[in-house]
């Protein structure tokens, strides 16, 4: 089997899907993007198993590249559990529309309140956002940190740093 990377701007990685739209790659196919101010970064381009908010909401892969918000339900072993790929996506995709989500590099992750620089994220009841709170029942990050911390309301942080993020273990 050969992998091959396709060379991206900004325009195809953040573009907003209209619903009922064709696929634009195959599924499956990555994308690199090398940005003057983020360095480079890498994408997985997926279907919406349901809608997705918005810009840096993070999502669990499924079968067939098929992509859900994340939440400690659906990354539960039995469903899409331990070492399961997560990306985050690029804008707000209708359900079975299509996307790219990041897997590798800077870029923007939605957070809950108060998650701090340099910490384990995890998954949360609020579905896309993550925590560095260790709830109980909810599923590690591995691969994903904080540059900047999320004050005291959820928000986007601009500057996570992806290195091709799993799901770990249930804490």
């Amino acid at each position: 089997m050969t992998m091959s990377m396709i060379g991206l701007n900004r325009t195809q990685v953040r573009g907003t899907v209209a619903s009922g739209a064709a696929a634009e790659f195959r599924l499956g196919q990555l994308g690199v993007l090398d940005d003057v101010d983020l360095g480079t970064q890498i994408f997985v381009y997926g279907k919406a198993g349901a809608a997705i908010t918005g810009l840096g909401y993070l999502c669990t892969e499924t079968t067939g590249f098929v992509f859900t918000m994340a939440t400690v339900t659906t990354t539960t072993p039995g469903t899409a559990g331990f070492g399961t790929r997560l990306g985050a996506a690029q804008a707000a995709i209708v359900s079975a529309g299509f996307g790219w989500f990041q897997i590798y590099g800077k870029g923007s992750l939605r957070c809950l309140a108060s998650a701090a620089i340099g910490t384990r994220l995890n998954t949360t009841a609020t579905g896309g956002a993550v925590d560095d709170d260790a709830s109980s029942g909810a599923e590690a990050i591995e691969g994903l940190v904080l540059g900047t911390v999320v004050g005291g309301a959820e928000a986007t942080a601009p500057d996570a740093m992806f290195s091709f993020p799993t799901v770990g273990a249930t804490l």
